[in-house]
């Protein structure tokens, strides 16, 4: 069995809940202790009983929340290198007795779980990826980036369930209100996943073994969950593809697209 949720996925704030029969964790703490410790209590998990918190990079949406639920909770946090040392406060407040080093590209055996990381191109120093596998599941998640290599390909294979970005529409980014130097950050190899791009990585990954993807860290700004659902199936119709795995859309302040893989 393999659970995974959504607490909350933005530029506000990111937090994944993965759980098996062996293990509970948690990928990203991109908001406040407090909040999600109320996230875990809506899926029915205390965060007391958590066994980890791995980091995907060092942005602020990804662990304002780090430092003060390792010391509440005393919860190792496992991130690269490169983010433990670039990270700044938020990760400076966790106990060195709790720091953990995660590969920025390997597997790691977690309490029966097998953690797959591989580097993502986004402006951070050392970010990842996640393929997370149980006996019978698999699951990925691979936000934050701004373009598809061919090892992120490859390393998404042969999944039950794919979180993966779907951050913008380029034609509401490019009429919208951002000044320019941000929209062509966004744009960037290194910055964000457009929509369409969602769409062509899936197209390369899908197989009959994947039934649901998330799309996930939409731009409130750039982007409606309308659109980048629109955009995502369409691609895989025009396509021909005939599996089609369901479509969810993660929210951004709450809990959401909860899934339990059996």
């Amino acid at each position: 069995m393999l659970e995974l949720c959504m607490l909350a996925s933005g530029s506000a704030g990111n937090a994944v809940y993965i759980g098996t029969e062996k293990t509970k964790i948690l990928i990203d703490a991109g908001l406040s202790c407090r909040r999600l410790t109320a996230a875990l209590q809506a899926v029915n998990t205390d965060a007391s009983c958590l066994d980890a918190l791995f980091i995907s990079h060092e942005h602020t949406d990804h662990i304002r929340g780090a430092g003060v639920l390792s010391r509440r909770y005393k919860l190792p946090v496992y991130a690269t290198a490169a983010t433990w040392e670039t990270a700044g406060r938020q990760l400076e407040e966790v106990p060195k007795d709790l720091r953990r080093v995660l590969p920025d590209c390997g597997s790691y055996s977690f309490r029966g779980l097998e953690i797959e990381t591989f580097p993502v191109p986004h402006d951070a120093t050392g970010p990842v990826g996640f393929v997370f596998r149980s006996a019978r599941n698999a699951a990925a998640l691979v936000t934050d980036l701004g373009h598809i290599t061919t090892r992120i390909v490859e390393r998404l294979q042969k999944l039950d369930c794919l979180v993966l970005e779907a951050n913008y529409d380029e034609e509401m980014l490019l009429r919208g209100p951002y000044p320019w130097p941000l929209k062509r950050r966004i744009l960037g190899s290194c910055g964000h996943l457009s929509n369409e791009a969602a769409g062509e990585l899936l197209l390369k990954i899908i197989s009959p073994q994947m039934k649901h993807v998330i799309l996930a860290h939409l731009s409130e700004q750039n982007n409606r969950p309308r659109l980048a659902y629109k955009a995502v199936c369409s691609r895989l119709e025009q396509a021909g593809v005939s599996h089609r795995p369901r479509v969810h859309i993660a929210a951004r302040q709450s809990p959401s697209c909860y899934l339990r893989l059996a």
